[in-house]
């Protein structure tokens, strides 16, 4: 009976010592070899990591994230439209109403000539089913001025959807595309636009 304990307790050694040699030597690939492993990577403070770039916002630039104000989040111009909620009323309003969402293209990205411009505009912003465009560079010079198109019928209070082409050319860095209400009267306090700042390729 004594020799049946000992011959189970050899038998337990022996599987116990084959399990050690197996986690010390690695896990065995199918020619029966242990298979060694090199030390981990490690990354200094100097890497160029993707991620490594976020903006004030978290956004992570490198991957083709922006932030947008309108929905509070990072996302991708060419995955989701983000329509920029930003107007400068006339002097004499009571308070400031959104007349105009531009979708494209968003503060701080960088453009080309020629700029194609996408957004929607209450109709209050029409005359004619048109409304003036202007590019300007950080110093105010003008370089292009152009009128955005309605794509609907722009006879309402709605929000009507609107294109247009700017062509420019500058050697400054950066500018300013202002959206200006049609102003047909010519009257300031009919005034309004939006400026959205742009980077020049």
């Amino acid at each position: 009976m004594y020799k049946k304990y000992f011959l189970l307790i050899i038998a337990v050694l022996i599987l116990f010592s084959a399990l050690v040699l197996r986690v010390v030597n690695g896990p065995i690939n199918f020619d029966n070899k242990p298979i060694y492993f090199d030390p981990p990577f490690v990354f200094d403070d100097n890497d160029d990591l993707l991620g490594a770039d976020r903006d004030e916002h978290g956004c992570i630039t490198s991957a083709g994230y922006v932030w947008c104000e309108s929905k509070v989040k990072c996302l991708r111009p060419f995955e989701e439209e983000c329509e920029v909620i930003k107007e400068l009323p006339s002097a004499n309003s009571q308070k400031e109403i959104v007349n105009v969402l531009v979708s494209y293209p968003l503060p701080g990205v960088s453009v080309s000539s020629p700029l194609n411009i996408k957004g929607m505009a209450r109709g209050v912003w029409f005359f004619e089913a048109t409304f003036p465009l202007t590019m300007e560079t950080k110093s105010k010079e003008i370089i292009a001025t152009s009128y955005a198109s309605a794509e609907a019928d722009w006879m309402t209070e709605d929000f009507v959807p609107f294109s247009a082409t700017l062509n420019f050319e500058t050697e400054e860095s950066e500018g300013n595309l202002i959206v200006h209400r049609a102003n047909p009267s010519g009257l300031k306090e009919n005034d309004a636009y939006i400026s959205i700042p742009l980077k020049f390729e």
